[in-house]
């Protein structure tokens, strides 16, 4: 009797364990999970070492605009394991991103930098003197700092760059300017919508036009061909995104990897809970 007593009371132990454990796999899958950051991607918005909570649940706004998001890596050849990546949405599906001058322009609109948003600077050599000083006033760290033919190049974020500015003498911050970004225009793939292919938008798409077709596509030319034929527009199966990291350094983002397609999207990164820096804990992620 006692036997079949205890043998009852594991039983329930057990399946009340393994409901308890479906629970937490559950929640882990698709609500809220932890993951350690391990890149300076996305420095200073997160820390490599900071751990985080990931938003994953399907709302309108996860994933959302210029928010901090983690994703799978798109390239076929990572398609057995791919690798997770943390990067700033910026171009929705149907967005039209435009790289003008180091601004980025959404659909003809500028899109407001990060102020954790990192930049290669070059300043003048008889500028140093200057900007160091100011540095250590400000508790400025001028990272990469290096000398140049005539003068020296460091990064820092768009507020420590607005500080320096801020500080500096008349006339002198046309001898401290930004290093120049590539330019370039490119609208982001739309599930169902007729999707033009030209030169520009041929090197962005390579990689899913060739997943999207099971490896179909053929390119010639700076051309698509497909079945033989050339083809001058495309209709995508997934809406896709495009990303880019606040410091270009330690990126692995859309000018690397191309669109995001949404099926490789794990939600918004939302909060950090643990970090090398007590100032970073318990605090949202801008």
């Amino acid at each position: 009797m006692n036997g079949k007593r205890i043998g009852i009371t594991i039983a329930k132990i057990g399946g009340g364990a393994l409901l308890l454990l479906a629970v937490v796999l559950g929640i882990r899958r698709f609500c809220i999970e932890s993951l350690r950051i391990s890149t300076n991607a996305m420095e200073q918005a997160i820390l490599s070492g900071d751990y985080v909570l990931v938003n994953k649940l399907p709302t309108e706004a996860n994933p959302g605009r210029n928010r901090v998001i983690l994703f799978k890596s798109p390239l076929r050849r990572d398609s057995v394991a791919a690798p997770l990546f943390v990067s700033r949405l910026i171009g929705m599906p149907g967005d039209t991103v435009t790289v003008e001058e180091n601004l980025f322009l959404i659909n003809g609109k500028q899109l407001p930098k990060a102020p954790t948003t990192m930049a290669t600077y070059f300043v003048s050599k008889e500028l140093e003197g200057i900007i160091r000083s100011l540095a250590n006033k400000l508790a400025i760290p001028l990272r990469e700092w290096k000398s140049e033919t005539f003068g020296f190049t460091f990064t820092i974020t768009t507020l420590e760059e607005y500080k320096l500015r801020e500080e500096l003498p008349d006339g002198a911050n046309k001898h401290f300017v930004q290093e120049p970004a590539e330019e370039y225009s490119i609208i982001v793939p739309k599930k169902g919508i007729a999707y033009r292919i030209n030169e520009t938008s041929l090197k962005a798409c390579r990689e899913i036009l060739l997943h999207e077709t099971n490896g179909k596509a053929v390119f010639r030319d700076n051309k698509l061909f497909l079945d033989g034929r050339e083809t001058n527009f495309f209709y995508f199966k997934h809406d896709y995104y495009w990303v880019l990291s606040d410091h270009a350094k330690y990126a692995v983002d859309s000018r690397h990897l191309g669109f995001i397609p949404d099926n490789l999207i794990l939600g918004n990164v939302w909060f950090c809970w643990k970090s090398n820096d007590p100032e970073r804990m318990f605090k949202t992620i801008d």
